[in-house]
């Protein structure tokens, strides 16, 4: 299978820790991943896109080559991790959440795809699961290639402390294809967590002034975070209707080298 890895950033240097953490993420296109010595030392990220036609769900008998030829193990980490993601999600009490009960709960909201399957994932910040839909063979690529990863949607990475607990107005703004997620969090309290379709920059605007609007949250104190596929235009186009705009590049790390500093974390957020 066809496959070209548009970025490869490693540590220089051999890192001795047994208490490695491997993050992936799934995107249209291809996928990425990071892999962390301990909870915040950077070691490696890599971006890869797939060729032609071809999807993730066929990848599986290449992804240990992929790690092979980069000298990474596909095993022996502490923590592994596949984040998804899914534009059919709900969350619930942790109270109120009941294992197997994935699919019945989803069906209140939408329709299963054909092909999907429904998994669920606990956000300790929150006490609650985020239940939601993935593509089955796209998932099973990678649980194949690495017994025991444990499968996230994008809600699950989005929703975070140092930005949830802020007691000033936020919104959290993370741009892809087709489609937008949002977050909004005020007064320490997360108000908001979905996902929207959006086929244009200026329809993901617009959604994000709606849901500014709908929350009440038009206030100078309102800051919105950018994450995603953000460019300058877009980053100036959100400038010109919200009070202050940031970008939102995740946890901060530490590395030994200087290419990994300089990677634009907020285009893949979901994995730092």
């Amino acid at each position: 299978m066809a496959y070209t890895i548009r970025t490869f950033v490693a540590d220089t240097a051999e890192s001795g820790s047994s208490d490695k953490r491997l993050s992936i993420s799934l995107k249209p296109g291809g996928f990425s991943f990071t892999i962390f010595a301990g909870k915040d030392h950077l070691l490696t990220y890599c971006d890869v896109m797939l060729g032609g036609d071809e999807t993730i769900s066929a990848f599986s008998t290449d992804i240990k080559s992929l790690f092979a030829d980069k000298h990474l193990s596909t095993f022996g980490y502490a923590e592994a991790e596949v984040v998804t993601l899914s534009d059919l999600a709900s969350w619930l009490p942790e109270h109120l959440y009941e294992k197997g009960r994935e699919r019945q709960y989803l069906s209140t909201i939408g329709k299963v795809r054909d092909g999907n399957t429904c998994f669920s994932d606990y956000n300790a910040l929150l006490k609650s699961y985020i239940v939601f839909a993935a593509e089955s063979t796209a998932v099973s690529a990678f649980k194949i290639s690495f017994p025991g990863i444990k499968v996230r949607c994008q809600h699950s990475k989005l929703v975070v402390p140092e930005l949830v607990q802020q007691v000033r107005p936020s919104l959290l703004l993370n741009v892809r294809e087709g489609a937008c997620d949002i977050v909004a969090s005020s007064g320490g309290r997360l108000l908001l967590s979905n996902s929207y379709p959006s086929l244009a920059i200026n329809e993901t605007l617009y959604k994000a002034i709606n849901v500014m609007k709908t929350l009440s949250l038009e206030n100078p104190d309102l800051t919105l975070w950018l994450c995603g596929n953000v460019d300058r235009e877009v980053y100036a186009l959100m400038s010109r209707y919200f009070p202050n705009v940031r970008l939102y590049t995740g946890r901060t790390f530490t590395c030994k080298n200087d290419e990994l500093r300089n990677i634009h974390t907020y285009k893949d957020v979901l994995i730092f």
